[in-house]
């Protein structure tokens, strides 16, 4: 399996060639008589939100979206769930832990980034009473901040999309309980 198209094949180093497989044209490695199957990348990630100060976002750091707001998350690692990645990707991203427990599904969605890389978020939230730490930002992260949606609209900051329909979903999951 690969991320991104792949040009040889990553158990041999054989140039690939296409196969039709399942009524699509396939990545196929000859020597090793098996389809290099492209999958994407799992990813997960966590709002937590406070009705009062709004919802804890983060001013990335790093590509994609250097300098956009979003909600914490990344990927996935091996062996590990969604709701705990999105509870690490958050304490490593906000110094704010959560118990991945307590961690309510919110959404998934498939994405496409410019790069070619496909990508499935499952997004979780979290009312801020379940939260602990105090907000900072992490090596990724140039800043973090509490914003309502109107104190976000009313600024001149930018979502790295779709974080912002995440946004809005995690903030009237929690305000209209």
């Amino acid at each position: 399996m690969t991320t991104y198209e792949a040009t040889y094949c990553p158990r041999c180093g054989t140039e690939l060639g296409t196969t039709h497989v399942d009524g699509r044209d396939r990545q196929y490695c000859a020597s090793c008589d098996r389809v290099e199957w492209r999958n994407p990348v799992p990813c997960a990630g966590v709002a937590v939100v406070d009705p009062e100060r709004g919802a804890l976002l983060t001013r990335r750091d790093v590509e994609p979206g250097v300098g956009k707001w979003t909600l914490a998350g990344g990927h996935m690692e091996v062996e590990e769930s969604p709701e705990r990645a999105a509870a690490r990707e958050l304490a490593e991203e906000t110094n704010v832990r959560v118990d991945p427990e307590d961690l309510d599904l919110l959404d998934a969605y498939t994405l496409t980034r410019g790069d070619g890389k496909y990508v499935v978020s499952m997004g979780y939230v979290v009312h801020a009473r379940h939260a602990t730490g105090t907000p900072e930002p992490g090596p990724e992260v140039q800043t973090v901040g509490w914003f309502t949606p109107d104190e976000f609209a009313a600024s001149d900051h930018r979502y790295l999309e779709p974080h912002d329909q995440r946004f809005e979903r995690a903030w009237t999951h929690v305000t209209e309980d």
